[in-house]
């Protein structure tokens, strides 16, 4: 018998998650017309993984690097530290894995920090996102704005247009 989904999914990858990122993003954008808070809904999501795959790629993760549950508790753990109290689950905090981006880039030997363009357009985009985006949306029924859906159309769009720029 073949496997389930579930378990063909297997682990995650920086590779798996910019293609999840990529299928997400086209996926949302199918959902837009009829489905608008489904498309926030994986909109936030893109977002959300292209900032996890810059900051895996920032402290030396290729593209075939296994994420283990120790990389993700680490990574989580310096976000709740930074925002303590958030209602937001440090796995899903856009801000915080913005904040952690930028801090590891900044305060790693060898790594070049965010040019400062690029961080101000980060943070700018996140913040918009943030406003409107929470994972457990997946629960809910609300419709969104037209500009809560346009702020996160336009952030999903600088990610997927500069994710590189993230990392590099």
């Amino acid at each position: 018998m073949p496997l389930n989904l579930a378990t063909r999914c297997g682990d995650d990858t920086v590779g798996k998650l910019v293609l999840a990122a990529r299928r997400r993003y086209a996926e949302a954008n199918r959902l837009l017309p009829n489905e608008p808070l489904g498309a926030v809904y994986l909109l936030g999501y893109t977002i959300e993984m292209r900032l996890k795959v810059a900051y895996y790629r920032v402290i030396g993760f290729a593209p075939n690097t296994l994420i283990t549950d120790r990389d993700r508790r680490q990574a989580q753990a310096q976000i709740r530290t930074r925002f303590p109290g958030s209602s937001m689950p440090a796995g899903h905090n856009l801000i915080g894995w913005a904040w952690l981006l930028e801090h590891t880039r900044a305060s790693l030997r060898g790594a070049i920090a965010l040019p400062p363009l690029v961080a101000t357009q980060m943070n700018a985009h996140v913040g918009n996102a943030a406003l409107c985006w929470r994972e457990v949306l997946r629960y809910r029924a609300n419709k969104p704005y037209n500009e809560e859906l346009a702020a996160v159309q336009r952030a999903a769009r600088w990610f997927k247009r500069n994710a590189s720029k993230l990392w590099s």
